[in-house]
């Protein structure tokens, strides 16, 4: 799929944000086509610079951007001294073959993450008088391109640091709390911040169950690193039923030790587990006969009565705090097999603790 200039230089932006968040190593250089005099961004001219840096291209982890303007961006990992060489001496006889008067050299090398600073400070556009970073919102929601941008990005980017835990609390009789198991997620505001922060990533239903698909898999490359669950407990990780039926899992479900088997909880939508029954049936039979437990999570407690948790096969179901809530005197027999979220006030911990909640999370239980 071919992507636009606006949504390649968006990916771009947030590659190098990435970059100097993570202290990941990239080189840059830029080719600011764009500074030349108007006389010789002719279309030839364009071609052959694009040819020029052809050689950078080949190189590891290479990556070539289409920015506003005409210019380039080319980013690559290591060492490529040669084919550095190799392009700034095509690009130089370019410019100097022409009859027009000589220009300034077009181009920039950067080394990420020191130089992220002056590189975004060149390739972003100032801000307004009335709105500043702090406050700008997306101007637009995820479409194909930038799907398909953001995609990319996902594939090379290290998300371990947008990895958040919540521990996940049940009851004891003395009123205090023990940690049962941990959540693990990729937080997805902070991850489309860094990467895509001029679209809403979640505004279009489909694209963004797209999206979630490649998080799946990213989040379950990072889990199946054997020093990942050398030493971990019990946790939980929301999945789409495609996931579970992916390779991906396949790996994970290899690398679990034989300590977690049985202590895994998988997190399922309600659109996904209707969206094709078929394929929950046989994602749910597999993943518990190989141990995991299921949730249902992203309910209103009115739906309760409505997905049985017998009935579907299913072991725990999760709701989410609201004012709403206290309207509620009985969530039914299921209330035991119930997790509440956003548990961070006196408030809702009465009122879990009043119908038999069996699971809580949040601040007012674990402020951390």
């Amino acid at each position: 799929m071919t992507m636009d200039v606006a949504s390649e230089a968006a990916l771009f932006s947030g590659l190098v944000r990435e970059c100097a968040a993570a202290g990941i190593g990239r080189c840059v250089l830029l080719l600011r086509l764009s500074s030349l005099p108007r006389a010789l961004r002719r279309p030839q001219l364009l071609r052959l610079a694009r040819d020029a840096i052809e050689p950078l291209a080949q190189s590891d982890r290479a990556r070539v951007f289409r920015l506003p303007g005409d210019d380039l961006a080319v980013v690559w990992r290591g060492d490529a001294a040669g084919a550095l060489d190799a392009a700034i001496a095509a690009l130089t006889r370019l410019i100097e073959s022409d009859d027009s008067p000589a220009v300034p050299a077009p181009w920039a090398l950067f080394r990420l993450p020191g130089d992220a600073d002056a590189l975004l400070a060149l390739i972003s556009p100032p801000a307004s008088a009335t709105t500043s970073p702090a406050t700008a919102t997306p101007s637009g929601e995820l479409d194909s391109a930038a799907l398909a941008a953001l995609e990319t990005a996902l594939a090379t980017v290290d998300v371990s640091r947008f990895v958040r835990r919540r521990g996940v609390h049940v009851a004891g009789p003395d009123a205090s709390f023990r940690l049962r198991w941990e959540r693990r997620f990729l937080s997805i505001t902070e991850l489309s911040e860094a990467l895509s922060p001029d679209r809403a990533v979640r505004g279009d239903p489909w694209l963004f169950r797209r999206l979630t698909r490649t998080l799946d898999q990213r989040m379950l490359a990072l889990l199946s690193a054997s020093h990942e669950l050398r030493d971990a407990g019990p946790f939980s990780i929301g999945l789409n039923v495609a996931s579970i039926l992916s390779p991906g899992f396949l790996r994970f479900d290899a690398a679990l030790p034989a300590a977690l088997r049985g202590h895994v909880i998988l997190e399922l939508r309600p659109p996904d587990v209707l969206g094709d029954a078929a394929a929950f049936v046989f994602a749910r039979d597999f993943a518990r006969a190989r141990g995991y437990r299921l949730l249902l999570c992203g309910l209103g407690v009115e739906f309760l009565a409505v997905f049985p948790l017998d009935r579907m096969g299913l072991d725990l179901v999760a709701l989410r705090w609201s004012d709403r809530l206290n309207e509620v005197e009985d969530i039914g027999p299921d209330a035991a097999r119930c997790l509440l979220r956003d548990v961070d006030t006196r408030e809702a911990l009465t009122w879990a603790r009043a119908r038999g909640v069996g699971f809580v999370q949040g601040r007012a239980i674990d402020p951390g």
